[in-house]
């Protein structure tokens, strides 16, 4: 994906409709990357495993090092200045692995169930379908957390297993889900 913003499409915010652009992450993202960040952790969602604060200096370094390489994207949802959702694929550097990636998402509380999720997911599989032999996006969801599993479903993503007891979420070892498209 190249610097030009790639998608716009439409959420609904408090106010009625609003434009989310979606773009790749800049390296002037970092510092609001990181707040954002450290919002998402103060949230202590039970959804997956908890985000963790972030520094401008660690975003920044991520957002380089998604410039660099061929199996790493970084897109944010913006409006205006704010950030609505980022979404991130690490797709595989082996030769065996090559051909898949690990999603993460998440969206700002204020931008949740409008949209946003769905507006970077599509932006990330029309991404991800133009690298060179891929073909297997995958990710991990708490079985609870059934807006996130019918986004996935609606856009494809098929349930493969379950991994037992995976993470201590709520203070004792969690079931998670694994899709993957």
């Amino acid at each position: 994906m190249d610097n030009a913003e790639r998608a716009t499409g439409h959420a609904t915010d408090w106010a009625g409709a609003a434009t989310v652009v979606i773009r790749p992450a800049r390296v002037d993202d970092a510092a609001a990357m990181a707040a954002y960040m450290t919002a998402l952790a103060a949230e202590k969602l039970d959804t997956l495993s908890p985000a963790e604060p972030t520094s401008a200096a660690d975003e920044r370094e991520r957002v380089l090092r998604s410039r660099i390489s061929d199996r790493l994207l970084i897109l944010l949802a913006v409006h205006g200045e704010a950030l609505a959702g980022i979404a991130s694929l690490a797709g595989g550097r082996r030769t065996d692995d090559r051909h898949a990636g690990r999603l993460g998402l998440s969206v700002a509380r204020a931008w949740r169930g409008r949209g946003v999720g769905r507006l970077l997911l599509g932006a990330t599989i029309e991404e991800a379908r133009s690298w060179p032999g891929f073909c297997r996006i995958e990710l991990e969801c708490a079985p609870w957390n059934a807006p996130a599993i019918a986004l996935y479903e609606n856009l494809g993503f098929m349930l493969e297993g379950r991994r037992r007891k995976a993470l201590d979420l709520r203070g004792e070892p969690e079931d998670m889900l694994l899709m993957s498209l």
